[in-house]
């Protein structure tokens, strides 16, 4: 390929190099900027751009509330410089090795719970993957909070605007990657969290078809998807609280647009908020019905979670726990809801003496640790499954945070040993991910045979601080207290308490 300036469907653009050997693109187009009379509409195609285009410098992220950290905690040193956030968003980013030629690609989404994020969030530039192991890393913005998921009345193939976002930027990825020296025939999905969700809904999508490759999740599932009553709900709020009607969306600035998103709801509690709706094109079904149906069938899938993910959230909102009992009471009722809890204390008995740690426990399986092992069993039924579940504390924290230095493995926590590796097993884990991308099966010197998961074993390669060893179906007696039950997912508190604490 050329070295700097590389012929992309909407024009020439030139990158620079990044690191020894290593170089990047930044700040495509790829889709028009959703403005005016495209705000709250599918995207379209970028407009060509004559010339040669500038590459180096970032796009702007999705307007966004910020984004909630512990009290204490200080932010990253080497967060990459971004513009302001604009509703002009649809930007993607490649990172290549210099003498790239037919390269696996790596293709990062975001997560935030669909209200705030950016492409660079936790991955970076990606230059780790690309130097050491020869591959093509992407990563992308997409439409955020309301101005993403929003379902308009009145409107067909609405409420999902951040996800065919998602899915334009694979389509760009399908197109251009060759021109970067990535296989457009090699595309591995990775997300975490609402991007590990994302993954699932794209696994599901019927407009993908033939696009994905390989796909990667951490803490996600295929359950998080709006129904017509929740998507009802919140656009009536919205609407409310913007003082405006649906004929006025395209009016108002985006700035009311997020000083309304955030009456609503900011934060931690508003971390499951948002969401794709079934708008019947992107979505025709629930994902993980699609998926069990086959719509993933001969896609590879890693599906992670961490040990105790919701701790997270208990540590920015300590009233997290406390939801439990009202939000299993609504899903199954009261005598369902003591039964299952008397199961985890029958399951573990030292909960019995932690009724905060019993709830988070219940808190993490009913929102990541049901949904991935769901995904990851239906999958098996069509294509090669691993399971994994990291435990390695997380260490050097300061005592505003954690007052002995260390906090267990939570949420999000094992995007870094992903993304850079590090020492011991996070390097493993870093080494096992890379072979994944670019063989299809995660393996990696000091790491233990993994054998595929299936549902009669449910086998778990478990990462922790000692090293690795594989587990056949982990904590099986709270995974089975599931077992046979359904239930929608919405957000964990309220919306009046959701909107009380925005």
């Amino acid at each position: 390929m050329t070295a700097y300036v590389v012929d992309t469907t909407g024009g020439k653009v030139r990158g620079a190099e990044i690191d020894e050997g290593v170089l990047a693109w930044r700040g495509i187009p790829y889709a028009a900027p959703p403005v005016g009379p495209s705000r709250l509409r599918l995207p379209r195609r970028a407009e060509p751009w004559s010339g040669v285009r500038d590459a180096t410098a970032y796009g702007a992220p999705a307007p966004q509330p910020p984004m909630p950290v512990p009290a204490g905690a200080a932010g990253p040193t080497d967060a990459p410089v971004l513009p302001e956030p604009s509703e002009d968003c649809l930007y993607v980013n490649v990172t290549a090795p210099a003498d790239a030629g037919g390269l696996p690609v790596l293709l990062w989404i975001h997560g935030g719970g669909y209200q705030v994020g950016t492409g660079s969030d936790i991955a970076g530039d990606g230059r780790t993957f690309a130097r050491r192991h020869g591959v093509v890393v992407v990563t992308f913005n997409y439409r955020l909070g309301a101005l993403g998921f929003l379902a308009v009345d009145g409107e067909e193939h609405t409420g999902a605007f951040g996800l065919h976002d998602q899915i334009a930027a694979l389509r760009w990825v399908r197109e251009n990657i060759a021109g970067f020296g990535g296989d457009p025939y090699r595309i591995t999905l990775y997300g975490l969290s609402a991007g590990a969700k994302s993954v699932a809904n794209l696994l599901a999508s019927p407009l993908t078809r033939g696009m994905i490759h390989r796909a990667a999740s951490s803490s996600g599932g295929a359950d998080h998807i709006a129904d017509r009553d929740q998507d009802a709900a919140i656009t009536r709020r919205f609407l409310r609280t913007l003082g405006a009607g649906t004929r006025h969306l395209r009016k108002v600035s985006a700035e009311e647009i997020l000083a309304a998103q955030t009456m609503l709801g900011e934060g931690t509690r508003a971390g499951w908020l948002w969401r794709p709706s079934l708008d019947g094109l992107a979505l025709t079904v629930r994902p993980l019905d699609a998926i069990e149906a086959g719509a993933a069938a001969g896609i590879p899938l890693l599906v992670q979670t961490c040990v105790n993910e919701c701790a997270l959230y208990q540590l920015l909102d300590p009233d997290a726990a406390e939801q439990a009992d009202r939000v299993l009471e609504e899903y199954f009722g009261t005598a369902a809801r003591d039964r299952i809890l008397a199961a985890y204390i029958a399951a573990r008995p030292e909960l019995a003496q932690d009724p905060i740690q019993l709830r988070v426990d219940l808190m993490t399986d009913e929102r990541y640790g049901i949904p991935s092992t769901r995904l990851a069993d239906t999958q098996s039924a069509h294509a090669p499954v691993w399971r994994s579940r990291y435990d390695v504390p997380l260490t050097g924290l300061p005592p505003a945070v954690a007052p002995s230095g260390a906090l267990p493995a939570m949420h999000g926590t094992d995007g870094d040993a992903v993304w850079l590796g590090g020492q011991g097993v996070n390097q493993r884990l870093h080494e096992a991910w890379a072979a994944f991308v670019t063989t299809g099966v995660p393996t990696a010197e000091g790491l233990p045979s993994w054998p595929a998961y299936g549902v009669a074993r449910r086998t778990t390669m478990v990462l922790d601080a000692a090293g690795a060893h594989t587990l056949d179906d982990p904590r099986g007696a709270q995974r089975a207290v599931w077992d046979g039950r359904l239930w929608q997912s919405g957000t964990w508190w309220t919306l009046d308490d959701i909107a009380g604490h925005g």
